[in-house]
């Protein structure tokens, strides 16, 4: 920005965009299409992954250290519009592949749990998973939120259902938290090296 002198206040800006910054991915579970929210990695998070998993190695295991399987489900997890063949192609996929164990012969046990300790802190509500629970009965909000709230404004909701979904995601069967984990790494390094995509 021309107006400022000094480079804070414009690093600033940046630092909010990537603080804002969110999108979705795709993700089978039990033979379903399910869409899940997610955003950057912070600091902290990204670090942990990279001190378990080098950058280049993670380039190397992107590049063709996995199964054309699951190549091709990342592939379809990453466009917004799916074909309804390449709906029901996901979810077949997502029955067949293991990405879990698939990057611990890869890419090894830290590395994989660095990446689904990225995945939990990564997942993230979307508006409609918001609204959802703005607009629930007062047992569901109950179940969410250990109580049924008073005064619930769109924000304090977001917050709350983030923190319940990071609590659901663990101890459960399905590979939600490497998958999102992987997708948040890969999305922070490509702001870092890059820039912001247009959403």
């Amino acid at each position: 920005m021309d107006e400022y002198n000094g480079d804070f206040l414009v690093a600033d800006e940046k630092i909010q965009q990537g603080m804002e910054w969110s999108d979705t991915m795709t993700i089978p579970i039990a033979g379903e299409k399910r869409e899940f929210g997610f955003v950057l990695l912070d600091e902290r998070v990204r670090q942990e992954v990279q001190s378990a998993l080098p950058l280049e190695k993670f380039k190397d295991y992107r590049k063709g250290g996995m199964s054309d399987e699951q190549e091709r489900l990342m592939e379809l997890q990453r466009k917004d519009e799916l074909s309804e063949s390449e709906q029901e192609e996901l979810v077949e996929l997502a029955e067949q592949v293991n990405p879990e164990e698939e990057g611990r012969d890869t890419l090894g046990e830290d590395a994989v749990n660095a990446l689904m300790d990225a995945g939990r802190h990564a997942i993230e509500p979307t508006e409609d998973d918001v609204q959802d629970i703005m607009q629930a009965p007062p047992n569901i909000q109950e179940q969410i939120f250990d109580e049924i709230p008073s005064h619930l404004d769109p924000e304090t909701a977001r917050t709350q259902l983030k923190s319940y979904m990071q609590s659901r995601v663990e101890g459960q069967p399905f590979p939600i938290k490497f998958q999102i984990g992987q997708r948040a790494f890969m999305e922070t390094v490509a702001v870092q090296g890059n820039g912001f995509r247009n959403q």
